[in-house]
């Protein structure tokens, strides 16, 4: 005899309730709470803390989260993977409070997974470091020798602590990344100040796996998934700025690696303060200006090509020009420009991006980086229909720009009129003036260098001085012999007689001939220039750029 609708409902919450009251008396057994996860809410937040697949495979999940105490749902106490995540989570400073649920409430929690968007935030976790607090360690942190007493003097096991330690002295010492890389019985943190690592102290393994939580948590990590790469992100508040801590977690052998890169809003700086030439700066100034046409840096990462394009747009931000930006990712938030960021996985990257934003009005756009043809052409042509566009390009030098496009597919015809100046940059370190070594320019070396430096315009002919500098080291410097970096640059000015070269391309040595002829100076000349001047060293300059003399 079939039942009706009614009555099959009727029975199911009969199922149900007897399977709750049923888990109910189970969980007195194992002394645990109960709950009925269909009439409490579960923050979305949290349970995407905990991978899904682990979640399904061990039968728990993390449903609410109140500062460092953790509401977890567990389907069977006596699964081992369970008992794994549990202790993990202790290990790593959480205090959990474990409830049994049934079978049907844990299907809730699935469901919800079902439906968690890919990302919910850009960045969920921030540190705030007072002002005072960051006067300290400006005080107290002057180089990586007073960072290890400091990190040693401290309480380990406060991870709180450790972490404001290593944060704040990133932000005295100006590091640009730091680095937790476990070995087979302890941790070496390294610090990259100057474009250089530069090791710091060891962790014990407690106190890493500890610090290695705080990170995960701060950037929104997957707190249990060791065996695959994750990125996020968190940001530092001091002294009224938001400082973002982009952070990459990447397996290794001995645990996970940590490098969270500093993107600190107090590194842009103006077109006047990238250290160029005199006669540099007064060229760039007027070619930044131009209504239309493409403007190229080159260089490996690293070589601060960034902190360049961000320093002429904001030389040419006016509220009467529209500037907008696609970049991967958006490292500074620049005031009175439309910043977007590409989203591979969601299918929009530079050529799509780049696409959308010449149907936004621009008059200047600025492409984080040409990678493939598409964009390469999307971004020639719109420099072609009067936008002025600034990109960057992976090649050794200016010159090396043209056949780097010309190898991606563009036509020659079109990059000859499409790009204003291709313009390739490196970082020096600057010699410290505390400690530098005089050094007497000796006959020799005075020839090599004047030799070196023949072929330079006369208007840009130095004055060769009885003393240059070399590095000896210090503790202001951390017994590097240098402190801050200076850019050296190479700039290639495209012209209607380059134009034509390029429109009839044989090849990269034509080419690099030609830009001789039209008085380029090469970053090797550039960077002899600043060691004459006292800026570097030859030492240094040959560490960066090769063979200079």
């Amino acid at each position: 005899m079939a039942i009706s609708k009614g009555e099959e409902e009727k029975l199911k919450k009969i199922k149900r309730e007897a399977e709750e009251r049923a888990t109910q008396r189970e969980a007195k057994n194992f002394k645990l709470g109960y709950l009925n996860l269909s009439k409490i809410p579960i923050s979305p937040e949290v349970l995407e803390l905990l991978d899904e697949e682990i979640a399904q495979g061990a039968q728990i999940a993390l449903i609410q989260k109140q500062g460092k105490t953790l509401a977890v749902a567990l389907r069977d106490p006596e699964n081992q993977e369970a008992k794994k995540i549990l202790k993990d989570l202790e290990l790593r400073g959480f205090r959990v409070n474990c409830f049994l649920v049934s079978s049907s409430s844990f299907q809730r929690v699935l469901e919800i997974y079902k439906k968690l968007p890919k990302k919910l935030k850009e960045i969920t976790g921030e540190v705030e470091i007072l002002k005072e607090k960051l006067a300290q360690f400006k005080e107290e942190i002057k180089n990586a020798d007073d960072l290890k007493t400091v990190i040693d003097k401290s309480a380990l096991e406060n991870i709180t602590e450790l972490a404001e330690i290593l944060l704040g002295a990133a932000l005295s010492l100006e590091a640009s990344d730091i680095h937790i890389e476990p070995e087979q019985s302890r941790t070496k943190i390294r610090y990259r100040l100057d474009g250089v690592l530069q090791d710091v102290t060891y962790l014990s393994p407690r106190a890493y796996n500890l610090l290695l939580s705080r990170i995960k948590v701060l950037a929104e990590l997957k707190l249990n998934v060791r065996e695959r790469a994750q990125d996020g992100r968190f940001s530092i508040t001091s002294e009224g700025l938001a400082i973002e801590i982009r952070t990459s977690v990447l397996p290794s052998e001995y645990g996970e690696t940590i490098v969270m890169r500093v993107l600190n809003p107090k590194s842009l700086i103006s077109i006047e303060e990238l250290g160029m030439r005199q006669d540099l700066l007064e060229f760039m100034e007027t070619e930044i200006k131009r209504p239309n046409g493409m403007i190229l840096i080159t260089g490996p990462t690293g070589s601060g090509k960034t902190t360049t394009l961000y320093a002429y747009l904001k030389k040419i931000t006016t509220p009467e020009i529209k500037i907008i930006t696609i970049e991967d990712p958006i490292e500074y938030h620049i005031e009175g420009i439309s910043q977007t960021q590409v989203k591979p996985e969601r299918g929009y990257d530079f050529a799509t991006g780049l696409r959308a934003i010449v149907r936004q009005d621009p008059d200047v756009i600025l492409v984080g980086e040409i990678r493939d043809q598409e964009t390469a052409e999307i971004a020639c042509h719109a420099s072609l229909t009067g936008h002025l566009v600034f990109s960057t390009l992976h090649t050794n030098d200016a010159v090396g720009a043209i056949p780097r496009l010309i190898d991606m597919g563009i036509q020659p015809s079109i990059i000859a009129p499409a790009i204003n100046i291709a313009m390739a940059q490196r970082l020096v370190r600057r010699v410290c003036k505390k400690c530098a070594n005089p050094l007497n320019l000796t006959g020799e070396l005075k020839t090599k260098i004047k030799d070196a430096l023949k072929n330079l315009p006369e208007n840009i002919q130095p004055t060769i001085p009885e003393k240059i500098f070399e590095s000896r080291g210090c503790s202001e410097c951390n017994h590097t012999g240098f402190k801050g970096r200076i850019a050296v640059f190479e700039i290639f000015k495209i012209d209607s007689e380059v134009e034509k070269l390029i429109v009839s391309y044989s090849s990269f040595s034509d080419l690099r001939e030609m830009a001789r002829k039209k008085d380029l100076i090469t970053m090797q000349e550039d960077a002899l220039l600043r060691v004459l001047k006292g800026m570097t060293t030859i030492e240094e300059a040959e560490r960066v750029l090769g063979k200079i003399l």
